[in-house]
């Protein structure tokens, strides 16, 4: 079996606009390997960023509401220690910071919408492109471009074969000894060659399967160079017999 195998979906319905990556091109993580129409979506991310980073207004009320501050603090200094402004003159100055303070409060509080608006944006717009999950080669683009997707529907298959998993079921009696980073050896015929190498145990089944009374074990090895194939049929040494694969 391969390391690791996605078949990868948009969430979202839309006409294929590009297609990066076509069967056989090895991707990286992250790579967008198709792409819906976005113009809309792209449209809405460039609006939603002006009108967050615009901060006019917020540095307005900020300035005003410091003018007021320092208004309110001069004239309660005034009427506390010469008394040459009134109580009314003062509560005048308070209201007006408050005043203040509170339209900075409520443009705060709207630029932060704001921010999770763009943030909204932004994820719409991703939903618009198919990313490669991990490094890989693609295997299949089902779709051509101009075509539509609908949501969900299988899109793209991706596979890691830098490593990959020998997956058996042996005898309980055999298996049962079997650890978790136990190493062995394993062989897969390659046309009229066999290929061998030594396979790490990662998965030993904590239950017997009641119809057959086989246990599955799961072997990971390395596979850098690709040389084998993943779906081929192989065969793993246990301790104490030669058992063939189920599946490889």
């Amino acid at each position: 079996e391969s390391y690791k195998d996605a078949i990868l979906s948009f969430t979202v319905p839309g006409r294929i606009t590009r297609i990066h990556h076509r069967a056989g091109a090895v991707v990286s993580s992250g790579d967008v390997i198709v792409d819906l129409e976005n113009r809309v979506e792209t449209l809405e991310v460039e609006r939603r960023r002006l009108i967050w980073e615009d901060k006019s207004d917020l540095k307005a009320a900020e300035a005003q509401r410091k003018t007021f501050r320092e208004l309110l603090a001069a004239t309660q200094g005034l009427y506390e220690s010469t008394g040459s402004v009134s109580r009314e003159e003062l509560s005048r100055a308070e209201l007006e910071f408050n005043s203040a303070d509170a339209e900075y409060n409520r443009l705060l509080i709207s630029e932060q919408r704001e921010k999770v608006e763009y943030q909204l944006a932004e994820a719409s717009l991703a939903q618009r492109s198919l990313k490669a999950p991990f490094n890989g080669t693609v295997v299949e683009v089902a779709q051509d471009e101009g075509e539509i997707s609908e949501a969900y529907e299988p899109i793209v298959q991706i596979v890691d074969v830098s490593q990959g998993f020998l997956v058996c079921n042996v005898e309980e009696a055999t298996g049962r000894d079997l650890l978790t980073g136990d190493e062995l050896s394993f062989e897969i015929p390659k046309g009229s060659e066999t290929l061998s190498g030594q396979a790490l145990v990662e998965y030993v089944s904590p239950v017997v399967d009641s119809a057959s009374g086989l246990l599955k074990v799961r072997l990971r090895f390395d596979n850098e160079a690709g040389q084998i194939r993943p779906g081929v049929p192989g065969y793993v040494t246990l301790p104490e017999q030669r058992v063939t694969m189920t599946g490889g």
